[in-house]
């Protein structure tokens, strides 16, 4: 390797002095406590001779090139021949690897780099992206995932204008600091056998990675493509037990808005739990409780009465759409069977399955919906606590009823359309049949008690009006494990 010498003068009156800086950096780099450093991304790729690990290495903050660094084989100590520091094979298994520089005083080896090689078809990156022309306009950005386990798993980005993928000629951003991200690239080939390098995000630990896209004159940084990183495995979508069938079993969503204030409530309050007891109902929706009364202790963080134009104390919607208000104990079990039995009066436009998992207070949900027909559908988890304590204000209502117990409380509300619109993430218009993912991470407080914890998950589609209305709900009574289609 070559050796450059700068030399340096500077003369101020009597003193003088000389600096020499030795090695291939910028003219005052300095070297002295400079370490080597090495990486691999992505750490898994697909065994099928286009798909490639690129390795990455800098000495100090000098970027290192394939013509500085020697590349071996960690099994046998020989010296590999990648002149793009760029690894593929054909054949699955783990590889492990580790490079050499030397700076001109000695030699310096990294640690074991492991790549993972999978069969292809194995799918390891989550790669199921469509490269075909779409009917956006502008400028867009999309990811095979938005959730990848941190070491292990990969999201692919698909950059188009106009609906056609791009193949380069744009810039990507780290969203937080608004620097250029380089991200290293996969070969993806579309179904009409165009090949193209794409970015893919990886993480070697949990954490939240954004960014934007510049091309030409047009940016997405008001709107990033987010992928987050979790310690444990992403939960894969449930197995169809009837792929032809969509006739789905369904419930209606209640939710009761409350309040520890509220003394009227409890009428409310018993009229559910009667409900509850109801053979002929109690499997026909699920319940979801707000406490968004005056203040509550309990209140979900989003204002969930204001999206469903609560105005009065106790109230009870239906599918986001049909409403009761109190008319005392008797009257409120009359409307209550009443507003279920209209919304059974019409068959689930769509069906859920969902597979979840929680680690260190982070909750992953893979939300699957299953068209019964063509409509635009959007989804949401809420995330709820039963076994709450607080006192409830009571004007008059008798029985035996602990209404300081409180169940069902809304503690997160992942669903929110618009500020004001909790109607759920859109996940597109799907035909008969046909399915779509939502993938959703969800930060649980510490203080919070997850054996208490449990997940009611939902559709909305829109009527024949154009109003948008839950479809149908399911209950998950715990924030582990998977539930498969309800067929009817």
């Amino acid at each position: 390797m070559k050796l450059f010498k700068y030399i340096l003068t500077l003369s101020l009156v009597a003193l003088t002095a000389a600096s020499c800086l030795k090695g291939k950096g910028s003219d005052f780099e300095d070297v002295s406590e400079a370490s080597f450093e090495a990486a691999v991304s992505p750490a898994q790729i697909v065994a099928d001779g286009e798909e490639a690990a690129v390795f990455t290495a800098k000495y100090g903050q000098r970027i290192l090139s394939a013509d500085d660094v020697k590349v071996f084989d960690a099994a046998d100590d020989s010296e590999l021949s990648l002149p793009e520091l760029r690894f593929t094979t054909e054949t699955a298994g783990t590889y492990n690897f580790y490079l050499t520089y030397n700076d001109g005083a000695e030699e310096h080896r990294s640690e074991t780099l492991t790549v993972e090689a999978v069969a292809k078809g194995d799918n390891p990156g989550n790669d199921e992206v469509d490269l075909g022309k779409t009917d956006d306009k502008g400028l867009t950005v999309s990811l095979s995932t938005t959730v990848i386990q941190a070491g292990v798993d990969r999201a692919v980005m698909v950059v188009r204008f106009d609906g056609e993928v791009l193949a380069d000629g744009y810039d990507i951003y780290d969203a937080k600091s608004n620097t250029p991200a380089d991200l290293p690239r996969a070969t993806l080939t579309a179904d009409d056998g165009t090949a193209y390098e794409l970015p893919v995000v990886t993480a070697s630990e949990a954490g939240t990675m954004s960014y934007w896209v510049a091309y030409k004159t047009h940016n997405t940084a008001k709107n990033p493509a987010t992928v987050t990183a979790v310690t444990f495995a992403v939960p894969e979508r449930p197995a169809d037990s009837q792929p032809d069938n969509t006739s789905f079993v369904h419930r209606a969503m209640l939710t009761q808005f409350t309040g520890l204030g509220c003394g009227y409530c409890p009428y409310m309050i018993a009229a559910l739990e009667t409900l509850s007891e109801n053979t002929d109902y109690a499997s026909k929706y699920v319940l979801t409780v707000a406490h968004t009364y005056s203040g509550d202790p309990y209140h979900p963080g989003v204002n969930v009465d204001d999206a469903m134009g609560i105005k009065s104390y106790p109230a009870v919607v239906c599918d986001m759409g049909r409403k009761i208000d109190n008319y005392g104990y008797e009257a409120n079990i009359t409307n209550l069977k009443k507003m279920i039995d209209l919304s059974m009066a019409a068959p689930a436009k769509a069906g859920i399955s969902a597979a979840m998992d929680v680690r260190d207070n982070t909750l992953v949900i893979r939300m699957t919906v299953k068209a019964a027909e063509t409509n635009d559908y959007r989804v949401g988890a809420w995330v709820m606590e039963d076994g709450l304590s607080g006192h409830q204000y009571n004007y008059g209502m008798t029985g035996d009823y602990d209404f300081d117990t409180h169940n069902n409380v809304i503690r997160v509300v992942d669903s929110r359309y618009a500020p004001n619109n909790v109607s759920g993430h859109a996940v597109g218009t799907l035909g008969a049949g046909k399915l779509a993912d939502k993938l959703f991470v969800i930060n649980l407080d510490p203080a919070w008690k997850q054996e208490n914890m449990h997940v009611a998950l939902f559709v909305t589609a829109l009527d024949e009006k154009g109003n948008r209305y839950v479809t149908n709900v399911v209950a998950v009574d715990s924030l582990t494990g998977t539930i498969g289609f309800e067929y009817e």
